[in-house]
């Protein structure tokens, strides 16, 4: 269950995020009209994994000191957008989870028009994520849908807002792929590639040190080549309840 406290703080955050989106349920602003002579003409489905392997934790840390507290605190409210090139950023983790250095994961997709471009939609998640983790928020604001919701035409208000709320409260851990799949609809001359990515993202409190995620599920569409070259764009996104370990305990025991 999402914490009261993340509760409170989501109150606050204007709700765009990856496919990280903030969490709060949301529904399409923009509902293009139904015609029954459209076609489904490609559908690919992945699953990476099972969603009971992406279970959410609350727990509270018995280590630390309030001195490394107050530090990690710090530290966290004060994150600056990372930097391409050697240094730090080049060989520190990526905030996705993946395992792998930020600039051979994400942060080549924030600073490389063509990576992002190229990238699945599965990657995108990865990417807002890990650019609330490291405040990068022109890419937030770049893999946004036009159709999005939330999308805003004065820019540079909008950067300042999510400037000013970008999970500063929180430490970014990980972000779990549970499914991605993908389809091309076709209508007339027309046709909409449609990308659907779910999963699980996880952070902890920095005051509390409390560990809690949520499950959302994030439409993505191609814009055209005009817009980023026809990167996959965030459209919205359902959040949901993660798996929890007594989901995990009722499938056993109906396998039994």
């Amino acid at each position: 269950m999402v914490t009261k406290s993340l509760k409170l703080l989501l109150l606050c955050v204007l709700p765009i995020t990856s496919a990280f989106t903030i969490p709060t349920t949301t529904t399409a602003h923009y509902h293009p009209h139904h015609d029954t002579t459209s076609s489904l003409t490609t559908t690919r489905s992945t699953t990476f994994l099972s969603a009971k392997k992406a279970s959410s934790k609350k727990k509270k840390s018995t280590s630390g000191t309030n001195s490394a507290t107050r530090a990690t605190r710090n530290k966290a409210g004060k994150r600056t957008a990372s930097a391409s090139g050697f240094g730090g950023a080049a060989v520190e983790d990526c905030p996705c989870g993946s395992n792998l250095g930020y600039m051979k994961c994400c942060g080549k997709i924030h600073k490389d028009a063509s990576a992002y471009a190229s990238a699945t939609a599965e990657q995108v998640v990865r990417a807002r994520y890990s650019a609330y983790a490291k405040r990068e928020v022109d890419f937030i604001v770049g893999s946004t849908h036009p159709l999005n919701k939330n999308f805003m035409a004065d820019i540079e208000h909008w950067k300042k807002t999510i400037k000013e709320n970008c999970y500063d409260n929180f430490e970014l851990t990980k972000c779990t792929i549970i499914s991605e799949s993908y389809e091309t609809i076709q209508n007339g001359n027309t046709e909409k590639e449609i990308g659907k990515v779910c999963f699980v993202a996880e952070m902890t409190q920095v005051d509390s040190r409390e560990n809690t995620s949520f499950m959302e599920t994030s439409t993505f569409e191609r814009a055209g080549q005009h817009i980023r070259g026809g990167a996959w764009l965030y459209k919205e996104g359902v959040i949901a309840e993660p798996p929890s370990d007594d989901d995990d305990d009722d499938d056993d025991k109906k396998l039994q």
